[in-house]
């Protein structure tokens, strides 16, 4: 959306959702994991050409797994675990790690 109007631009913001390195270390179910489309497939191949990705290497190097694995899944997966895991356990790691892009 930044490229609509530079009032939208949000350049400190953080992606505390699940990445593709998330789905082994969390051991995210199989069925809960999503076949990138050809759609996924290219805009991820757009957003490493682009320049902000390229000057983050921890995005880089998840969107190339990404590409590498051909999956992902989304945030709801966790729920898996049940409904205090994001809170109790997946958000704090995140928010204390910095793990995040």
């Amino acid at each position: 959306m930044s490229y609509e109007s530079p009032f939208l631009a949000t350049p400190n913001i953080k992606l505390l959702g699940v990445l593709t390195r998330d789905l082994d270390k969390y051991k995210i179910p199989k069925n809960c994991r999503i076949q990138m489309n050809q759609t996924d497939i290219k805009r991820t191949r757009e957003l490493l050409n682009e320049d902000f990705v390229k000057k983050n290497k921890e995005w880089e190097k998840d969107l190339q797994l990404a590409l590498k694995l051909r999956i992902k899944a989304e945030i709801q997966a966790l729920s898996t675990f049940g409904f205090e895991f994001l809170t109790d356990r997946y958000l704090p790691e995140k928010l204390t790690t910095g793990d995040w892009i």
